[in-house]
């Protein structure tokens, strides 16, 4: 949805009063709130008189409901948007702290930093769809591991026939869906000896239970876990 740049006259600056800057952000909210609601309204092919009937009120109450000038109960306007089958998606931030307010499935609401704004009017697109296209994308790479790793340990090469030798009850999926997580690991240390914890079926990926595998078998599994590593490096 394009809506109008209220923005660039709402955040100059009048006044250091609290009371002043509260007053703005009310305003802010009213301006989009109304535009939003508008828009939605025309899309469905619907008057104001049309939408009133639906509602089963008057039209100057609907009319009401799209002025930014009035006051607006939250029933009220939760009323009108369920009636054209939208939801209004609130969330609270307090410092680094998010909570979202409505419980709508399947919707997440995230804040960005500025950097993600200024991409986006890089690449000449809405802010929501190059989120969409980031997610996609780190999603996609993400599957491409996967399967390159559930590839590596189903072929015939020496390192990945010891590993299933190691598999136990364990699928190749299970196993390189926490070879992946291992390798998000920052510390190559970490990476060896979280990968070795996978290979021994101990500890979970990512502990640093370093002592917990049979001694004898220790060495051997390292050495595995470092020839795994090597392998995973060229994917």
């Amino acid at each position: 949805m394009k809506k109008p740049n209220f923005q660039a006259w709402l955040q100059q600056k009048v006044s250091d009063e609290p009371e002043v800057i509260l007053a703005g952000k009310l305003e802010y909210l009213r301006l989009y709130l109304t535009d939003a609601m508008r828009e939605i309204r025309n899309k469905a092919g619907l008057t104001q008189a049309q939408l009133a009937e639906k509602l089963g009120v008057k039209q100057a109450a609907v009319s009401k409901l799209e002025s930014a000038l009035k006051e607006h109960e939250l029933e009220s306007v939760l009323h009108y948007l369920h009636a054209l089958g939208a939801d209004l998606l609130v969330t609270v931030k307090q410092g680094d702290d998010l909570y979202q307010a409505s419980d709508n499935e399947g919707v997440l609401l995230v804040d960005v930093p500025d950097v993600v704004f200024q991409k986006a009017l890089a690449a000449n697109m809405s802010v929501r769809e190059y989120v969409r296209v980031a997610v996609e994308k780190f999603s996609s790479e993400d599957n491409r591991l996967r399967t390159a790793l559930v590839k590596l340990l189903e072929s015939d090469d020496s390192v990945a026939l010891k590993v299933r030798e190691r598999l136990g009850l364990r699928t190749i999926q299970e196993i390189a869906a926490e070879l992946e997580k291992c390798l998000s690991l920052s510390e190559e240390e970490d990476r060896i000896f979280a990968v070795k914890n996978v290979l021994a079926a101990n500890v979970a990926c990512g502990e640093s239970n370093r002592g917990s595998s049979d001694e004898v078998d220790e060495i051997e599994l390292l050495d595995l876990a470092e020839e795994l590593l090597e392998k995973l490096a060229d994917i």
